[in-house]
């Protein structure tokens, strides 16, 4: 109160000393009181800081602002905070001397009015942080004070020379354009002024020892020293941490600094770097704690299997919930990436216990982009790319596939008696010469079936704008694919080529209906058709890696020609067309309406809202069928070659198929949000309801969803932080009774950097900890929905017959029992813990984000192993199976500049491992061999001790029996280890080898940087602990006429064994049933670790000056490419990623693909 009285009376007695009639002043200490209050902050009314809260609640924006810009200050005069956020804002702030600056993510920043031409020094006055200044609403004075500013200070000012003024421009580190309202602040002074729109600045500095302070939202702050410089430019690098300040989380968003869950997301950028038809492909490699897995290239099928840490079931299914925009969806791969804004998984139980019964698994968040207040922004993006195979196994030529087929025989011999070459030295001669193309050819069957390349193409529109009453976010886009199928065009109106095209179409409108009412209206279509044959392209593929080189070309003269000599192994060619040509037609429809209204005449911070979403999908299948016409060459005796004819031409059949299914699901919910001072609580509880309808569904009955779920938030100072989560609710998958359960989590965060006790320093800026407890469930087990009921079936086979013996009987089908139901089935259950570290070293250079985590899975649906199958009944299934699944996960960034070059370099990691704690187990022999105890999917088989190489090793008179071959072991044969030590070698001596063949261990490597308009990123990606099994007949060779692979000729032979060269494999077999070799077995276990080159990306912004003369706002040209290199230690030609050692099938190879791409704003 003194200071105050003080300060008065040195204002009132400058106004009079200045000649200023008593009569005339129009600076009285009400006004000079009123001024005062709203800069210093001790008058009576509202902290600044507090109102920016509420309004950051009622009007879903944020506001970002340095902290001691607003310390301090109120605001006592009228509003309603209802108003236009805009007009509030200039009401509040002006008379604080502060300013606001709307951000392009619809956001405000907070800064300090423009310096006037006139200015002071509150370093000059002492104390500094008590030197008043006037508001610019304060009446100005009359007589010799008129004229004066309003934002000049009445207090007289030192009698001294301004030392400099300090001029230069600030531009963005990544983009190289300038940055406009970035504040400019004399560090230790309330002295400061902000870029114009061209970036540039200019500020009066007292001498050459002023620091200058630069800050803007989404960038880090910098303190520069002036020192004798007149011109002083900067460049200002991002904040990731500003920048992903908000993420999405269940039913809501939260800012980043007060999440206590574990959580990982990517943005749009990420996910366009890479040009791949669908989302889940290029999620690979980006997030810790997401495991993706391509199985398979083919056009339209060629998505990832997604798990969030690992797998933590060995019977339901592990895929996670997908939800876009809030709405559970069947397909989220075909969306079109430039719809999406934000993705995000959520990891552990505190975020996933909201969705109940179906988190167990993880949940994946799509959000899609929304109008912007603004003028239209135009975009347009189109890429043309071509892809090509990543790996493709070579095939012997056919010398050394006619000899290693001799040798193979002649091995078996010693097993079968009896020894016959197949292929004479006149055959072997020609096959060497190539003199014989037709009958002696030397095919490669890849090169024949399949095209080096194909082409894949892209176009996006987007628009964005509205005004503060009508938002609107628009896209449409086309995508093609093309396959890489050969020859596939040789009947007259049938391309068995693989091709696929989308057709995308999103609208979000936003709307404000009233100060309290909000709508959202969202549309959004996928249509797709698929083409090709109409046989699976596992089998094409199969049948080309099957095709030996002996056999003739499959096409000659435009005639498809069967293969000559051989009968197990068809022409791949043909069976591209054999079983018809098929076009698929998909489309999705979604529709969703949401309506907020505002409760605050109840209590400050309430909303309510609605949501309602309808889903329509459609599936209309087309297939022709044409008998093939094939041609059998013959030789005649002038040497001439005839291809005759198999069959006859006919028309096309015609068969059509439809399949449609529909979701509806409702919303209904309150959302509450408010500040207390210092204290922050949210609060939300939501009823929701699904109904899903498919003529499929047994009995046509929908399957449904209901629900309730709740979250309630605290925070105190954004420093601790605690959170409570539910989800009660329940599935049509179980009996009654069964149905519901109740899953709540809880969690709690520690901000321990903001604590008074915690040293500041340069090093460590930031340090948080955060764990959570909680309780997810899991519907999606078994795969017959009816679990609980017993089923039955009639058949007419061993039907019964009635009437008299020797006359006519009538037969009768009967009803047969299938098995028995069981009514107290239920929901796995997954209790999760996690401990999570979030820091940021060297002024956040450096940002690590670190997690462990512990699930905990029971109620797995096991079979009963331990009833004997003498109770004469197939028994149900029941939730009698424990898992658990227990690792980390985290990444690290750093961020940082060298001159004009800025750069950052991610990095993530995530290990998971699990272990089968129990299952009900038929009675094995040895206790190595049960499964519980192992993890999922864990291999088992011999353990291998290399090669017998010399008859003296085979007639060891210690050598274990073999049940395999008759026990006719010769050298070149496999020697397996006697693990029980009986003396034999059966399956008794199976024991774990190797790892699963889904990989424990997945990272993600990437770096990328800018400078002078360029920029550039590159991902490396890879996994570790798995393992592949190849024993697979496509690995043997030769059996029914197979195909080998070239790196077959590395197997063992007398003669390479003597001369010393390397030997890979076992001897030659031609006979499939000589599978001594060939069992499960460690020999076959390859290490699937890989580390792939997995995308890189360089682009060029044209300069601004030249666009706009042109009237664009933005080009940008770029490059890039996927799956660029693999390094693997697997068999050549095999990428690790494919499941090639699971079935004799062939899956799509992966595809490479190499992309230009454009992007306009206007």
């Amino acid at each position: 109160m003194k200071r105050h009285i003080l300060f008065y009376t040195l204002v009132l007695g400058l106004v009079w000393f200045s000649g200023m009639p008593d009569a005339a002043a129009q600076v009285t200490l009400a006004s000079i009181r009123q001024a005062t209050d709203g800069v210093k902050g001790q008058g009576t009314g509202t902290s600044l800081l507090v109102l920016l809260k509420k309004l950051e609640l009622i009007h879903k924006t944020s506001f970002v602002y340095q902290k001691e810009l607003l310390e301090h200050k109120t605001f006592s005069g009228p509003f309603n905070e209802t108003d236009k956020l805009e007009q509030v804002l200039e009401r509040i702030l002006t008379p604080a001397n502060l300013r606001f600056k709307k951000l392009k993510g619809g956001d405000y920043t907070i800064l300090p009015r423009k310096s006037p031409k006139v200015s002071f020094d509150a370093d000059d006055l002492k104390p500094a942080d008590s030197s008043p200044r006037l508001s610019p609403e304060m009446p100005l004075p009359s007589g010799p004070m008129a004229g004066a500013r309003a934002d000049f200070s009445p207090v007289a000012q030192p009698n001294r020379v301004v030392d400099m003024v300090v001029k230069g421009k600030v531009i963005d580190s990544e983009k190289g354009e300038p940055v406009p309202g970035v504040s400019i602040v004399l560090k230790g002074a309330v002295k400061g002024t902000s870029t114009d729109a061209k970036g540039e600045y200019a500020i009066t500095v007292p001498d050459a020892g002023a620091v200058l302070v630069f800050s803007f939202v989404g960038f880090e702050k910098q303190e520069v020293a002036v020192g004798n410089r007149s011109q002083l430019n900067i460049t200002l690098k991002a904040d990731m941490n500003q920048l992903n300040e908000v993420v999405v989380v269940g039913f809501g968003t939260q800012k980043k600094a007060t999440v206590t869950g574990a959580i990982s997301s990517v943005n749009t950028k990420e996910l366009l770097q890479s040009p791949v038809a669908n989302i889940s492909n290029s999620l690979v490699g980006r997030m810790p704690g997401l495991f993706a897995v391509q199985g398979s290239g083919e056009p339209g099928n060629d998505q990832s299997t997604l798990r969030i840490r690992g797998v933590s079931t060995f019977s339901g299914a592990a895929d996670p919930l997908i939800l876009v925009n809030g709405v559970q969806v069947s397909n989220y791969n075909n969306i079109d990436p430039n719809e999406i804004e934000n993705l995000t998984i959520l990891k552990d139980a505190s975020a996933t216990a909201i969705y109940g019964i179906r988190g167990a698994n993880g949940v994946l968040l799509i959000t899609t982009k929304r109008g912007k207040v603004g003028k239209p922004q135009f975009s347009y993006t189109g890429n043309l790319a071509v892809t090509s195979f990543t790996n493709l196994r070579k095939g012997m030529n056919s010398y050394d596939y006619a000899s290693s087929y001799n040798a193979g025989l002649k091995a078996d011999s010693y097993v079968s008696g009896g020894y016959t070459p197949k292929f004479t030295d006149d055959d072997l001669a020609k096959y060497k010469s190539g003199e014989d193309p037709i009958f002696h050819p030397n095919s490669d069957w890849y090169a024949l079936a399949l095209k080096p390349q194909a082409l894949q193409t892209q176009h996006n529109v987007t628009i964005n704008g509205g005004t503060e009453k009508v938002r609107y976010f628009v896209s449409a886009g086309f995508f093609s694919q093309g396959g890489q199928f050969n020859n596939s065009d040789v009947i007259k109106d049938f391309d068995a080529n693989r091709t696929y095209k989308r057709y995308n179409f999103r609208s979000n409108f936003d709307f404000e209906v009233t100060k309290r009412l909000k709508a959202s209206i969202d549309l959004s279509s996928q249509t797709e058709n698929l083409t090709g044959s109409n046989w699976p392209t596992v089998r094409i593929i199969e049948s080309i890696a099957r095709s030996n080189p002996i056999t003739s070309p499959g096409i000659i003269d435009g005639k498809i020609v069967n293969l000559v000599g051989v009968a197990a192994v068809n022409n791949p060619i043909a069976d591209m067309f054999s079983n018809g040509y098929n076009r698929q037609y998909r489309n999705f429809l979604q529709g969703s309406i949401r309506l907020d209204y505002m409760l605050d005449f109840i209590t400050e911070g309430l909303t309510m809202h609605g949501l309602t979403n309808y889903q329509n999908n459609n599936t209309e299948t087309l297939i022709n069928l044409r008998p093939l016409v094939t041609y059998n060459a013959i030789r005649l005796a002038d040497g001439t070659i005839n291809y005759i004819p198999q069959n006859v031409d006919q028309p096309f059949s015609f068969q059509q198929q439809i399949g449609k299914n529909r979701r509806a699901y409702a919303e209904f919910g309150f959302d509450y949000k408010r500040a207390f001072g210092e204290h922050y609580v949210t609060a939300l509880v939501n009823y929701n309801q699904t109904k899903y309808f498919d003529p499929t569904l047994a009995f046509l009955v929908p399957n449904g969803y209901q629900g309730v779920v709740g979250r309630t938030t605290y925070g105190y100072k954004s420093r601790y932080l605690a959170e409570f989560t539910f989800g009660y609710n329940g599935t049509e998958n179980f009996d009654v009774g069964k149905r519901f359960g109740f899953f709540p989590a809880f969690s709690l965060g520690w901000v321990a950097s903001d604590e008074a006790f915690f040293p500041k320093n340069d090093v460590l800026t930031y340090l948080k900890f955060r764990g959570s407890y909680g309780e997810t469930g899991n519907d999606q087990i078994g795969s017959d929905r009816f679990l609980y009921r017993p089923s039955a079936y009639t058949t007419a086979t061993n039907a019964y017959f009635f009437g008299e013996v020797g006359s006519t009987q009538t037969a009768y089908t009967r009803s047969i029992e299938g098995k028995l139901g069981n009514p107290n089935v239920t929901w796995e259950r997954a209790i999760e813990r996690n401990f999570g570290v979030e820091l940021a070293l060297w002024k956040n250079k450096i940002r690590v984000t670190a997690d462990y985590f512990n699930k905990q899975r029971d109620n797995i649906l096991a079979n009963l192993g331990t009833v004997p199958i003498t109770v004469g009944a197939t028994l149900p299934a029941y939730n009698l199976g424990k898992m658990n699944n227990r690792g980390i996960d985290g990444d690290i960034t750093y961020n940082d500049q060298l001159g004009k070059l800025a750069f950052w370099v991610r990095a993530n990691y995530t290990f998971a491992r699990n272990k089968i704690e129990f299952q009900d187990e038929t009675v094995r022999p040895f206790s190595y061999q049960y499964r519980t105890g192992q993890r999922y999917g864990q291999l088992f088989g011999l353990v291998a001790d290399g090669l017998y190489n010399t008859w003296a090793e085979v007639n060891d008179a210690n050598r274990p029996i073999s049940i395999y071959n008759s026990n006719k072991i010769q050298p070149g044969d496999i020697r397996y280890k006697d693990i029980n030590g009986d003396g034999v070698i059966n399956a008794d001596d199976e024991v774990p080898i190797g790892y699963s063949n889904f990989p424990e261990k997945i990272f993600g490597i990437s770096f990328g940087g800018n400078y002078k308009g360029f920029d550039f990123s590159v991902l490396f990606q890879g996994a570790s602990n798995v393992s592949i099994a190849y024993n697979r007949t496509q690995n043997r060779g030769f059996f029914e006429d197979r195909a080998a692979p070239a790196y077959l000729i590395n197997s063992w032979t007398a003669e390479r064994y003597e001369q010393g060269l390397p030997i890979d494999f076992p001897r030659f077999s031609q006979n499939g049933t000589y599978n001594h070799n060939y069992v499960n077995s460690s020999y076959w276990i390859r290490d699937a670790s890989y580390v792939r080159l997995k995308n890189v990306e360089i682009g060029y912004n044209l300069p601004k000056a030249f666009l706009s003369r042109i009237g664009l706002s933005g080009t940008r040209l770029y490059v890039n490419s996927n799956n660029l290199y693999t390094w693997s230690s697997v068999f050549p030609g095999v990428d690790p990623e494919l499941p090639t050692g699971v079935t004799n099938e062939e899956p799509y190879p992966l595809t490479r693909t190499l992309n230009l791409g454009l992007n306009l704003k206007f």
